[in-house]
């Protein structure tokens, strides 16, 4: 027993003393590197800058990039908005998908040449008051409050549904005649949506309704207007007016009644020219190309690799006398 304690102890003493010259060699190793980087500093320094400029050189040769950029400003509608900035966030996953790809008409060759999609709201304060005043009325001045936020601020989530417009960009890696194919079609894609087609359906014939009982309202005003033009004392005895005696219109009642009439018909008529996609497409941008600045790849490569090949050069000049060294000794 007591001999194994004694082997196990021996055994033990033998390997931390190897740890130890383990130790003690890599530390010299690391002292020396360190006092000839400090003995030979201005060296490796000029070697820095020298690549650095060098690198600098190559990067505005070739080392810049360029982005095609489309940009297009739509005007969701049908509370829309939300759908709409989900859909061009999760974009770049769907496109992997062939499914969608088919369902949306999109190829996968062109698709690989889209580098970023990404929408924005166009920060209008104007945006914010009124929507403001819709909800809480008139009775408070906001212009004070929203003056304070920062704009970036205005950028969260919770406020993109009260700006009217948004900017959309597609940012592509080459250029190419297919490009404004592929917004297109991912545009058509979202209008296509089963849901808001539904909602927007129902809108446009509830407006075509109102629109028809408006109009057929004030051609009955029109009528009436135009009987007591002709005959101002006469009885319109083919003219029924049911109410009290209170209540019995007058010609300023009617005038006014038919100008709000106008309004409201000058409304539908916009909504059914206007309101009839899932967002107006307020503006469509060309394509467009950026520089994307330097890449600044060269100006970091080509200093390292400077000072790697010279300290490698050192390295093997000393290596033959640092291996007869270890042999003898």
């Amino acid at each position: 027993m007591s001999i194994e304690s004694d082997t196990e102890e021996v055994n033990l003493n033998y390997i931390v003393k190897k740890l130890e010259k383990g130790f003690k060699n890599l530390l010299r190793v690391c002292l020396s590197i360190a006092r000839f980087y400090k003995k030979k500093w201005i060296l490796f320094l000029v070697i820095v800058i020298v690549g650095s400029i060098g690198g600098y050189i190559l990067d505005s040769k070739f080392g810049y990039s360029k982005k095609y950029i489309q940009e297009i400003i739509i005007e969701p509608k049908y509370d829309s908005k939300k759908y709409v900035y989900d859909f061009i966030n999760s974009l770049k996953s769907k496109v992997k998908e062939p499914s969608f790809l088919k369902k949306a008409n999109l190829d996968s060759t062109l698709v690989k040449n889209l580098r970023l999609v990404e929408i924005n709201p166009i920060i209008r304060s104007a945006d914010i008051l009124d929507n403001l005043h819709k909800k809480y009325g008139g009775k408070e001045d906001y212009h004070e409050i929203i003056e304070s936020y920062d704009t970036k601020v205005l950028e969260k989530e919770k406020y993109k549904n009260f700006y009217k417009y948004h900017r959309l960009t597609f940012v592509f890696n080459t250029k190419d005649e297919n490009n404004l194919k592929l917004s297109k079609n991912i545009l058509n894609y979202i209008q296509s949506n089963n849901y808001f087609q539904k909602i927007l359906n129902q809108e446009i014939k509830q407006t075509q309704k109102n629109l028809k009982e408006n109009k057929e309202t004030l051609a009955y005003i029109n009528d009436y207007l135009e009987k007591l033009s002709k005959a101002p004392n006469e009885n319109t005895n083919d003219v029924i007016i049911v109410g009290e005696e209170s209540e019995l219109p007058t010609i300023s009642s009617l005038l006014a009644r038919k100008q709000t009439l106008l309004t409201t018909i000058t409304k539908y008529e916009d909504l059914l020219m206007l309101d009839n996609e899932v967002f107006d497409m307020v503006e469509r941008g060309e394509m467009i190309t950026r520089s994307a600045g330097l890449s600044k790849k060269m100006i970091i490569r080509v200093p390292i690799a400077l000072f790697l090949f010279v300290s490698l050069l050192f390295l093997f000049q000393k290596l033959p006398s640092r291996l007869i060294e270890y042999i003898n000794s």
